[in-house]
């Protein structure tokens, strides 16, 4: 005898199309959400200006420098750092060599004085390559007494284009190149006499220095032992 199959009803066969429908329009629907995704554009990340430095002078003349943190990171976060505590408030471009630059950022204002520690030499010279900002007129750069990992506060800001400084010292931001007015406190700086060791007769003191860093965090610089 033959067996008999028994034949599923109509309800079954309802049921077994609705899961297979309903399978098939969740991953539908899950394929539009991941094209949608997909297709929507993202929002652009935020671009964060360079840090900008002002220095203001005691008659009320400034200077402003464009940073470049991605060329020097670790002296920009140490200028950052101290100029936004007030350290350089108060002290004298010490030294001026006209024509060529004019010094300052020394507490003792004599050529001596740092912060109490030192910091690694940003500079080719030092195996610091990716620094290629030039010691061109309005350049802002790092002075060290001595050995390349020296510098502390003291920086220097060219009047004069000197690009055999590059590699041996932290150049680390510049004037705008358009920035007329403070070429113009620059240069007034820079024309003050001096006696024989370069130092102005007339006191040219910093009233501050302060650093916009438009909300971004530069973190506290690497610091050595001083020599």
């Amino acid at each position: 005898m033959a067996t008999r199959r028994r034949r599923k009803g109509f309800f079954s066969d309802w049921k077994h199309v609705a899961i297979v429908a309903a399978a098939a329009g969740a991953l539908l629907a899950a394929l539009i959400i991941l094209l949608l995704r997909l297709a929507t554009p993202k929002e652009p990340e935020e671009i964060v200006p360079n840090p900008v430095a002002t220095i203001t002078m005691s008659d009320g003349g400034q200077m402003r420098f464009t940073l470049y943190p991605d060329l020097a990171p670790n002296t920009v976060a140490n200028f950052i750092k101290l100029a936004n505590r007030g350290f350089y408030d108060g002290q004298q471009f010490f030294r001026i060599v006209a024509g060529v630059f004019i010094q300052g950022g020394d507490p003792n204002n004599n050529g001596t004085g740092d912060p109490g520690y030192a910091i690694k030499g940003e500079f080719a010279d030092n195996g610091f390559a990716q620094n290629t900002v030039s010691h061109l007129r309005g350049t802002i750069s790092m002075a060290r007494p001595s050995g390349y990992d020296t510098a502390g506060s003291q920086f220097f800001i060219m009047q004069g284009s000197y690009p055999e400084y590059d590699g041996r010292y932290a150049a680390f931001g510049s004037i705008d190149k358009d920035d007329e007015a403070s070429f113009a406190v620059l240069d007034a700086i820079a024309s003050q006499p001096t006696d024989s060791t370069y130092l102005p007769l007339t006191r040219q003191v910093i009233a501050t220095i302060r650093v916009e860093t438009f909300d971004a965090d530069y973190g506290d610089p690497e610091t050595l032992e001083r020599e």
